[in-house]
């Protein structure tokens, strides 16, 4: 009998654990059900932001309907990072919202046809004055990675603990520069993004059409461009070629956005405009650090002014050769002849 009342409470027992365990299973299964629908809608809703900030119009997008889009994404993703706390750093950040901004410029040289003068030139200054308020963190760090690739590609032409205390200096004003501010500028260039984004609506665009509606904003910049590589050619000068940097990369902006029109074409324009950019950005880069070091002659022992300009320079003169080889490529063709050839 004992037997027997010890055989059934130990099967009362497992069934008892056989419950427990179905039961924990079924609510783990529920919550991994509630954690994988918020996992899809929060992957939903990134693919739609990423969607409505894409830097491009769609397919068979209005062009009015994606300049508006286009504009809006890009106010947004300037605001987030102008006051918001990311990982990446703060540095870093401000880059990234100088770069939205900068499209936001383009695409507002882009659409200037349809915009009108004085809506234009109203957006482009209001872009102007923010971009210019964020540029003091992220300054040094350009300053201070332009040091850094002269020292890692002339390397063994520099003797140890040279320009140290000119980077040091460098480095103190990168810190400063990241620190916060007591002074609301994040709240001013914020308010400044958020008025642009009001005045969005009221803005006058091309209501038929699609990317070749953009046609002549493109032949503006391309033009523009056009002027700019032969004043350079005929005069080198660092501020020649940092307005023929400007006007490469409006055009491979403006390139991004109207890309649809011709894919394969645009997406080839835009890409060659890219690599000039790039080569007179460096070279741009280089100019600012001398113009800087030039002011600070107290940061420099004897003869390492000299040597900082000696090597700078000599980077300059290769990148100018490469972009000056590299341009006629973007801007060859005659401006009518590359419109009939992108959007008829």
């Amino acid at each position: 009998m004992a037997k027997r009342n010890s055989l059934l409470a130990g099967l009362e027992d497992a069934a008892q654990d056989s419950t427990v365990r179905a039961v924990a299973a079924s609510a783990a299964l529920a919550a991994g059900g509630v954690i994988t629908a918020a996992t899809a809608r929060n992957r939903a809703a990134s693919r739609r932001r990423k969607e409505a900030r894409r830097y491009r119009l769609g397919r068979d997008e209005a062009a009015a309907d994606g300049v508006r889009r286009i504009a809006r994404g890009q106010l947004e993703l300037a605001t987030e990072l102008v006051t918001g706390d990311h990982n990446g750093g703060h540095a870093e950040a401000v880059h990234e919202a100088r770069k939205a901004i900068k499209r936001l410029r383009a695409l507002v040289r882009l659409s200037r046809d349809s915009l009108g003068q004085e809506r234009y030139q109203a957006e482009n200054v209001a872009l102007r004055d923010v971009g210019r308020s964020l540029s003091g963190a992220r300054d040094a760090e350009v300053l201070l990675q332009t040091l850094g690739g002269i020292a890692d590609r002339f390397v063994g032409e520099i003797p140890r603990g040279t320009w140290d205390r000119f980077r040091e200096a460098l480095e103190a004003e990168r810190e400063a520069a990241q620190r916060p501010t007591h002074d609301g500028t994040p709240a001013r260039e914020a308010a400044a993004l958020s008025e642009m984004e009001l005045r969005i609506p009221a803005w006058r665009l091309p209501e038929d059409g699609g990317a070749d509606a953009l046609a002549p904003g493109l032949d503006r910049i391309y033009r523009r461009g056009r002027r700019a590589l032969r004043v350079a050619q005929e005069d080198p000068s660092s501020e020649n070629l940092h307005e023929l940097r400007k006007r490469a990369k409006d055009l491979w902006h403006a390139a991004q956005v109207t890309r649809p029109a011709r894919p394969k074409r645009i997406k080839r324009l835009g890409r060659r405009a890219h690599r000039l950019s790039d080569l007179l950005g460096d070279e741009h880069d280089l100019a600012v650090l001398l113009d800087r070091a030039s002011s600070q002659p107290e940061l420099f022992d004897d003869g390492e002014f000299e040597l900082l300009n000696a090597l700078a320079q000599r980077r300059r003169s290769v990148l100018s050769r490469k972009a000056l080889r590299c341009a006629p490529r973007v801007y060859s063709t005659k401006p009518r002849k590359l419109s009939n050839k992108l959007f008829n």
